[in-house]
């Protein structure tokens, strides 16, 4: 943007054209690939549009993590990425995919389908004949740097879920015992008539009378 003005800054952006946008949302990749890609005589790019497929990581704000994820829809229009496992709930508890900014993203292992993608590596590549054989090599390197130096994500178990739906029965029908036992005979009025508020029953008459209805009641 050549202008200094903030008003034709922001048409500017906001009129981008979608090849514009997609140069804008770029993502660094990650420094210890490329040092290691370029030990191995391939040289990376220092940053290059994300794509559906990428291996990220979020590497500022909200959702920060040491593990990996991938990329399951790039928005150009709205300049936002989505990846898979990064949600929130609306207050009706339907569950979304929260946007990120791309600058908030860490490339750790890139997607190479792309025909038109390769050529960011024969641009800064020359000498190397990008076969499949080739490509499937520079692949392989990319998933034994993200298996070993990127934590696993933290997923939980069937078995544990089960473990803690069986502890939560336990903790409540431990309450319901809890509750059968208690002895109203010694407790004072004022607390009979904050039970019998609580469960909506009435409060008129003496002690013996709300004991009587509270045990009516638990039964």
């Amino acid at each position: 943007m050549s202008s200094k003005q903030p008003r034709k800054q922001r048409l500017a952006h906001y009129t981008a054209p979608y090849h514009r946008r997609h140069r804008e949302m770029s993502s660094p990749i990650d420094k210890g690939l490329r040092e290691r890609q370029l030990s191995r005589g391939f040289m990376y790019p220092r940053a290059m549009p994300v794509k559906k497929g990428d291996r990220v990581m979020i590497v500022r704000g909200e959702g920060k993590s040491k593990s990996a994820t991938a990329v399951s829809l790039v928005d150009r229009k709205a300049r936002k990425v989505y990846v898979e496992g990064f949600t929130y709930f609306k207050s009706d508890g339907t569950e979304l995919q929260r946007p990120i900014d791309a600058s908030n993203l860490v490339i750790i292992n890139p997607d190479w389908s792309d025909i038109r993608r390769r050529k960011v590596l024969n641009r800064i590549n020359e000498s190397v004949d990008w076969t499949d054989e080739v490509i499937s090599d520079l692949e392989a390197a990319e998933d034994e740097y993200e298996a070993e130096n990127v934590e696993p994500s933290e997923e939980k178990d069937e078995g544990s879920e089960e473990e803690e739906v069986t502890e939560e029965e336990t903790d409540d029908s431990k309450k319901e015992e809890v509750s059968e036992e208690t002895d109203y005979s010694k407790m004072s009025v004022a607390e009979l008539k904050d039970v019998l508020k609580e469960k909506g029953l009435p409060v008129s008459g003496k002690k013996a009378d709300l004991i009587e209805r509270l045990q009516g009641d638990s039964k």
